[in-house]
């Protein structure tokens, strides 16, 4: 999509199909948009479809079950094929160059949005993880008053 529409597709809850060399050497991924940060970052959460594999890690690790979150694929908002997971004890911060430069390799197609409820589930994930940082926490605590 052309930068202009990248920055509009940058609203929380949309889906952008990115990909970043430094995450699964380049496979793209779907990413859910959270929020643009203070500091100016943008950021996602990377969607998998390893369900078992993040289960493991989660209760090995021994972090709250609730940091795994199901998307939906049935719903009309999203073009998703398949049930698709969030491990909400990561996060991804782009700033818009690295966005745009991303796009300028690979074309980042906006793929819809998840419901409102996905994206509560997904916010309660990152309050719960050990995880992540304060500092983010409070940005994401901001969502919370909106």
């Amino acid at each position: 999509m052309k930068a202009e529409e990248l920055m509009h597709a940058l609203v929380a809850r949309h889906i952008l199909y990115i990909s970043d060399p430094q995450i699964a050497n380049g496979i793209p991924h779907y990413h859910i948009f959270i929020k643009k940060m203070n500091g100016g970052y943008l950021t996602t959460v990377c969607c998998t479809s390893q369900f078992e594999k993040n289960l493991k890690h989660i209760t090995r690790v021994r972090e709250s079950l609730d940091t795994l979150v199901c998307i939906d694929h049935e719903t009309a908002n999203n073009r998703l094929h398949d049930f698709t997971y969030v491990n909400c004890n990561n996060y991804f911060s782009y700033t818009e160059s690295e966005l745009l430069a991303l796009n300028a390799k690979r074309d980042i197609p906006s793929c819809g949005v998840i419901t409102e409820f996905e994206f509560q589930k997904i916010i309660n994930g990152l309050l719960i993880s050990r995880r992540i940082d304060e500092e983010f926490k409070d940005e994401v605590r901001e969502l919370l008053k909106n």
